[in-house]
Protein backbone atom coordinates (compact mmCIF):
# COMPACT_ATOMS: atom_id res chain seq x y z
CA UNK A 1 0.00 0.00 0.00
CA UNK A 2 2.91 2.35 0.75
CA UNK A 3 4.46 1.72 -2.66
CA UNK A 4 1.25 2.72 -4.40
CA UNK A 5 1.03 6.02 -2.49
CA UNK A 6 4.64 6.85 -3.24
CA UNK A 7 4.14 6.16 -6.97
CA UNK A 8 1.03 8.36 -6.95
CA UNK A 9 3.03 11.14 -5.32
CA UNK A 10 5.77 10.69 -7.93
CA UNK A 11 3.24 10.88 -10.77
CA UNK A 12 1.70 14.00 -9.25
CA UNK A 13 5.14 15.63 -9.01
CA UNK A 14 5.86 14.87 -12.69
CA UNK A 15 2.45 16.22 -13.75
CA UNK A 16 2.98 19.35 -11.67
CA UNK A 17 6.40 19.91 -13.28
CA UNK A 18 4.91 19.62 -16.79
CA UNK A 19 1.98 21.92 -16.03
CA UNK A 20 4.26 24.44 -14.29
CA UNK A 21 6.54 24.68 -17.35
CA UNK A 22 3.56 25.25 -19.63
CA UNK A 23 2.10 27.91 -17.32
CA UNK A 24 5.48 29.65 -16.99
CA UNK A 25 5.89 29.90 -20.78
CA UNK A 26 2.29 31.15 -21.05
CA UNK A 27 2.94 33.78 -18.38
CA UNK A 28 6.13 34.98 -20.08
CA UNK A 29 4.25 35.17 -23.40
CA UNK A 30 1.61 37.36 -21.78
CA UNK A 31 4.37 39.60 -20.38
CA UNK A 32 5.93 39.87 -23.87
CA UNK A 33 2.61 40.84 -25.44
CA UNK A 34 2.04 43.45 -22.72
CA UNK A 35 5.52 44.91 -23.22
CA UNK A 36 4.97 45.09 -27.00
CA UNK A 37 1.58 46.80 -26.61
CA UNK A 38 2.99 49.31 -24.12
CA UNK A 39 5.98 50.06 -26.35
CA UNK A 40 3.69 50.44 -29.38
CA UNK A 41 1.55 53.02 -27.59
CA UNK A 42 4.64 54.94 -26.45
CA UNK A 43 6.37 55.05 -29.84
CA UNK A 44 3.13 55.94 -31.63
CA UNK A 45 2.61 58.88 -29.28
CA UNK A 46 6.25 59.94 -29.72
CA UNK A 47 5.91 59.96 -33.51
CA UNK A 48 2.69 62.00 -33.31
CA UNK A 49 4.40 64.49 -30.99
CA UNK A 50 7.30 64.82 -33.42
CA UNK A 51 4.98 65.40 -36.37
CA UNK A 52 3.03 68.07 -34.46
CA UNK A 53 6.26 69.76 -33.39
CA UNK A 54 7.51 69.80 -36.99
CA UNK A 55 4.19 71.13 -38.28
CA UNK A 56 3.96 74.09 -35.91
CA UNK A 57 7.61 75.09 -35.51
CA UNK A 58 8.86 77.17 -38.44
CA UNK A 59 12.58 76.82 -37.87
CA UNK A 60 12.58 73.16 -36.78
CA UNK A 61 15.19 70.99 -38.45
CA UNK A 62 14.99 67.25 -38.99
CA UNK A 63 17.43 66.78 -36.10
CA UNK A 64 15.21 68.92 -33.83
CA UNK A 65 12.22 66.75 -34.72
CA UNK A 66 14.19 63.54 -34.05
CA UNK A 67 15.32 64.92 -30.69
CA UNK A 68 11.70 65.80 -29.86
CA UNK A 69 10.57 62.26 -30.70
CA UNK A 70 13.28 60.73 -28.51
CA UNK A 71 12.61 63.12 -25.62
CA UNK A 72 8.85 62.65 -25.62
CA UNK A 73 9.01 59.16 -24.07
CA UNK A 74 11.05 57.79 -21.19
CA UNK A 75 10.33 54.14 -21.90
CA UNK A 76 11.25 52.55 -24.24
CA UNK A 77 14.66 54.10 -24.86
CA UNK A 78 14.56 55.28 -28.47
CA UNK A 79 18.31 55.81 -28.80
CA UNK A 80 18.50 52.66 -30.94
CA UNK A 81 15.40 53.51 -32.98
CA UNK A 82 15.58 54.60 -36.61
CA UNK A 83 13.71 57.87 -37.14
CA UNK A 84 13.16 59.32 -40.62
CA UNK A 85 11.66 62.72 -41.44
CA UNK A 86 10.00 63.28 -44.80
CA UNK A 87 8.50 66.43 -46.27
CA UNK A 88 6.33 67.06 -49.30
CA UNK A 89 5.71 70.64 -50.51
CA UNK A 90 2.01 71.15 -51.21
CA UNK A 91 0.43 73.85 -53.35
CA UNK A 92 -2.77 75.21 -51.86
CA UNK A 93 -5.30 77.78 -53.02
CA UNK A 94 -4.78 80.25 -50.18
CA UNK A 95 -1.18 79.69 -49.13
CA UNK A 96 1.38 77.06 -50.01
CA UNK A 97 2.52 74.70 -47.31
CA UNK A 98 4.07 71.31 -46.89
CA UNK A 99 3.20 67.95 -45.43
CA UNK A 100 5.55 66.37 -42.91
CA UNK A 101 5.81 62.67 -42.12
CA UNK A 102 7.73 61.08 -39.25
CA UNK A 103 8.57 57.37 -39.50
CA UNK A 104 10.08 55.33 -36.68
CA UNK A 105 11.37 51.78 -36.53
CA UNK A 106 11.95 50.15 -33.14
CA UNK A 107 12.54 46.53 -32.13
CA UNK A 108 11.05 45.13 -28.92
CA UNK A 109 13.20 42.24 -27.70
CA UNK A 110 11.23 39.22 -26.52
CA UNK A 111 12.02 37.52 -23.22
CA UNK A 112 10.10 34.29 -23.81
CA UNK A 113 12.50 31.64 -25.13
CA UNK A 114 10.01 29.73 -27.28
CA UNK A 115 8.17 32.80 -28.61
CA UNK A 116 11.47 34.58 -29.16
CA UNK A 117 12.75 31.70 -31.27
CA UNK A 118 9.48 31.48 -33.22
CA UNK A 119 9.28 35.22 -33.94
CA UNK A 120 12.97 35.86 -34.52
CA UNK A 121 13.78 37.29 -31.09
CA UNK A 122 12.06 40.65 -31.50
CA UNK A 123 8.95 42.42 -32.77
CA UNK A 124 9.44 45.40 -35.08
CA UNK A 125 7.23 48.42 -34.40
CA UNK A 126 6.98 50.92 -37.26
CA UNK A 127 4.53 53.73 -36.50
CA UNK A 128 4.20 56.74 -38.79
CA UNK A 129 2.49 60.10 -38.35
CA UNK A 130 1.73 62.89 -40.82
CA UNK A 131 0.80 66.51 -40.28
CA UNK A 132 0.20 69.56 -42.44
CA UNK A 133 2.97 72.09 -42.07
CA UNK A 134 1.77 75.65 -42.48
CA UNK A 135 5.06 76.85 -43.91
CA UNK A 136 6.04 76.39 -47.56
CA UNK A 137 9.60 75.34 -46.80
CA UNK A 138 10.55 71.90 -45.53
CA UNK A 139 12.67 71.43 -42.39
CA UNK A 140 16.41 71.34 -43.04
CA UNK A 141 17.59 67.76 -43.32
CA UNK A 142 14.16 66.32 -44.15
CA UNK A 143 13.99 63.94 -47.08
CA UNK A 144 11.69 65.06 -49.87
CA UNK A 145 8.89 62.73 -50.79
CA UNK A 146 8.89 62.07 -54.48
CA UNK A 147 5.58 61.36 -56.14
CA UNK A 148 5.20 57.88 -57.50
CA UNK A 149 5.46 57.75 -61.27
CA UNK A 150 2.20 57.55 -63.11
CA UNK A 151 1.82 54.29 -64.96
CA UNK A 152 1.96 54.54 -68.72
CA UNK A 153 0.27 52.19 -71.07
CA UNK A 154 1.67 51.27 -74.40
CA UNK A 155 -0.27 49.69 -77.18
CA UNK A 156 1.33 47.30 -79.52
CA UNK A 157 0.00 47.64 -83.07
Amino acid sequence: MNSRRSSDRGAAAVEMALVTMFLLVLLLGIVDVGRAISANISVRDAVQDGASFGAYTRDATADDIKDRVKASVSSPDLSTATIDIYCDPVERDIADGSRIRVDLSYDVDLITPIMGAALGGSINLSPSAEADRFFPDCPDGAQLLTPSPTPTTTTIP
